[in-house]
């Protein structure tokens, strides 16, 4: 979960520049656009995709589009329309902005830092840009260039965030320390002045400090979701998994159209074997986030867990497909291969493995602290 509004950010990229050359289909992408705007995502995508059917190298079809997959949660869709246009267009900086953002979303800092240094060299640059630039560089040990980068910008709560954070980073606890002081009187409420203060320790891996600040957050206000759910992740992250379940609980309840707390609570409850419980919600949830691997990979462990092996190896197949990179989906691949009896299969999901230099074996509660990739 990306905060600070920055996926608000998503641009509808309807501009003249990008909207040209639509002939008959001119009034087709008036009302995509008119219906993104409205939120009616199944109407956007039939029209942008009847824009491009027409016209092929529309930019400003693929590029709404896009922003119609990533609302719908399809990351995968959207991050291939935005390639897509930037193969027309490749020096959009919307474009670079939204793929950038999107990688963001899954809290792929690496991938979304030169995307978004782009962004920020163009005419689009603004205090947001060089904020998000700033994350980016504190996220993948450049603290002290974002930091640099956040000299300049006014001191809102997020900036004064991203500062303690950046010092925290570097190793001085007293720089920081000054930020969340100025954090705790700067932000709008009590409630997003914990919040912030409690990211920035998670993020740090000061877990004692985070589970306090997110509970003194909600007791600020007791209806703050995203509180509750960092709350829970910082439980997970202290193997305190009772607790985390409690608290997922109460969100999912709070929140059931939220897939996001769902997805968490599944994966906690695989983690300690209870697949059978899992296992209704993840088979749901993998229809809603169909572009997630790692909900692939949960549904997968839960009908490991329940002894559905030819289940399990369609899962993790469609995981490995989506990320090729993860040792964990391959070493999980093989064991499926291995009780359906597929031995020849199985040495070669172990192979990839190895290919990879990762431990067989995944930290679960590494990977269950991130959101649905």
């Amino acid at each position: 979960m990306i905060i600070l509004g920055w996926v608000a950010l998503l641009l509808l990229l309807v501009p003249a520049s990008l909207a040209q050359g639509t002939g008959g289909a001119e009034e087709t992408f008036k009302q995509a656009a008119l219906s993104l705007s409205k939120g009616d995502l199944a109407g956007a995508e039939r029209g942008f995709s009847a824009v491009l059917k027409q016209h092929p190298n529309h930019v400003g079809a693929m590029a709404n589009l896009g922003t119609v997959y990533s609302r719908m949660g399809r990351l995968q869709d959207a991050a291939r329309m935005y390639v897509q246009a930037l193969q027309v267009a490749p020096n959009e900086p919307g474009l670079l902005l939204n793929l950038g953002l999107l990688h963001l979303r899954r809290q792929d800092y690496a991938r979304a830092k030169p995307l978004i240094a782009a962004a920020d060299q163009s005419r689009i640059s603004s205090p947001q840009t060089k904020e998000l630039l700033a994350a980016c560089q504190i996220h993948t040990g450049e603290a002290d260039k974002g930091l640099a980068a956040l000299a300049g910008l006014p001191r809102s709560a997020n900036v004064l965030y991203l500062r303690g954070l950046g010092y925290l980073k570097l190793k001085r606890p007293e720089k920081a320390q000054a930020e969340f002081r100025e954090l705790l009187t700067t932000a709008a409420t009590p409630a997003q002045a914990q919040f912030l203060l409690g990211k920035a320790y998670l993020e740090s891996g000061i877990l004692a400090e985070a589970a306090s600040a997110f509970g003194k957050a909600l007791q600020a206000d007791p209806k703050m979701s995203a509180a509750r759910l960092e709350l829970a992740k910082t439980y997970i992250a202290q193997r305190n998994n009772g607790g985390a379940e409690a608290e997922l609980r109460t969100l999912v309840k709070a929140t059931p159209h939220d897939p996001e707390p769902a997805y968490y609570l599944s994966a906690l409850l695989v983690m300690e074997n209870r697949g059978e419980v899992a296992l209704p919600v993840l088979q749901k949830l993998a229809g809603v986030l169909p572009d997630s691997w790692s909900t692939q990979y949960y549904l997968g462990r839960a009908y490991y867990q329940t002894r559905n092996y030819a289940g399990a190896v369609a899962q993790f197949e469609k995981a490995a497909k989506l990320n090729a990179g993860e040792g964990a989906v391959w070493y999980q691949l093989a064991r499926a291969y291995q009780a359906a009896g597929r031995e020849a299969d199985a040495k070669r999901a172990r192979d990839e493995v190895v290919k990879l230099k990762q431990q067989s074996v995944e930290d679960e509660h590494r990977l269950i602290t991130r959101p649905p990739q």
